[in-house]
């Protein structure tokens, strides 16, 4: 048997309760031809006589009465699932997998997780935390959804959209005593040539410091590297050198007690820029452009300097 469409069986609630087939076909704006002809369809497709015809108007039979019954609650429950297709449209349900680089992660996840948990109450987050190529492949492939990562990334294809969230500038990482330490900026020329810890390879992190530190005058010590920026403080704190510490970090690695200072330099003042990325194809890539502009508050309140007293 085929199924009626949904338009049969608003045509036939339609005329159960008008009674007449010229004002139902009137209240959906159609014609009382067309509306007789879809009846009449139905009742053959359904193998029942729904309504007796005379010329005082269409009274529902007998049989017809479970039908039209029927018909109302499906058409019920088309007009629920619109409702929630509706409701869903500025909401993000199921899983939301996001990436993030271990140097931004413990930093930044915290403000990140709100944010999208307050606007995505639905959403069932998983987290990881990648190095940037991986976490690159991951997002071309499908397997994440969304990257927290630095830019530039040369390994981005033209298939993958980035919001910038903000621009997260480096301090200069010095033990506690150290004869830099102290209050305002640094000249870069007190730089050069002080030796530098970084991480190890495959960090994006250890390229941007890289770069600061050819920008600014400073020597990087290749013999001394650490896995992580956690290990590159304590180092640091040891009294083994210094670091560019991105500004996301400092409130936990650099925090009152964990004997290191950090110093500003003057301009141009190093950074990182924190950056959003999803596939263009994704079929949330609208959530995800206003996600990251959501997110660009927050995130560049993370990474300020001023509101740290530097």
């Amino acid at each position: 048997m085929d199924r009626p469409t949904l338009r049969q069986l608003e045509y036939l609630v339609a005329v159960a309760d008008l009674g007449t087939f010229g004002a139902a076909a009137e209240s959906v704006h159609v014609s009382q031809p067309a509306m007789s002809a879809q009846i009449a369809e139905l009742e053959q497709r359904l193998g029942v006589t729904l309504f007796e015809r005379d010329r005082r108007g269409a009274r529902v039979t007998p049989e017809g009465e479970a039908i039209v019954t029927a018909a109302r609650r499906v058409l019920e429950e088309a007009d629920q699932l619109v409702r929630l297709a509706t409701d869903r449209r500025g909401d993000v349900v199921g899983e939301l997998s996001i990436g993030i680089i271990p140097t931004m992660a413990p930093y930044l996840l915290p403000t990140v997780v709100r944010e999208v948990k307050r606007r995505y109450p639905a959403a069932e987050l998983l987290l990881r935390e990648l190095r940037t190529a991986e976490l690159v492949a991951e997002l071309v492939d499908g397997t994440l959804d969304l990257g927290i990562l630095a830019a530039p990334v040369p390994e981005l294809d033209r298939g993958v959209e980035v919001a910038e969230l903000a621009q997260d500038p480096f301090v200069l990482a010095l033990p506690e005593g150290h004869p830099f330490a102290g209050k305002g900026r640094l000249p870069q020329s007190a730089l050069s040539g002080l030796p530098m810890l970084l991480l190890e390879d495959g960090h994006c992190l250890r390229v941007h410091a890289q770069n600061a530190c050819a920008q600014i005058g400073a020597g990087a010590l290749g013999s001394i590297q650490a896995t992580g920026l956690a290990s590159l403080s304590q180092m640091v704190a040891a009294g083994m050198g210094a670091t560019l510490l991105p500004a996301c970090a400092i409130d936990v690695e650099a925090r009152p007690g964990s004997g290191i200072s950090v110093r500003r330099l003057r301009s141009p003042e190093p950074y990182r820029t924190v950056v959003l990325a999803w596939r263009s194809n994704s079929p949330r890539a609208e959530h995800f452009r206003i996600l990251g502009s959501a997110l660009a508050g927050p995130v560049g309140d993370a990474c300020r300097l001023d509101r740290r007293g530097l």
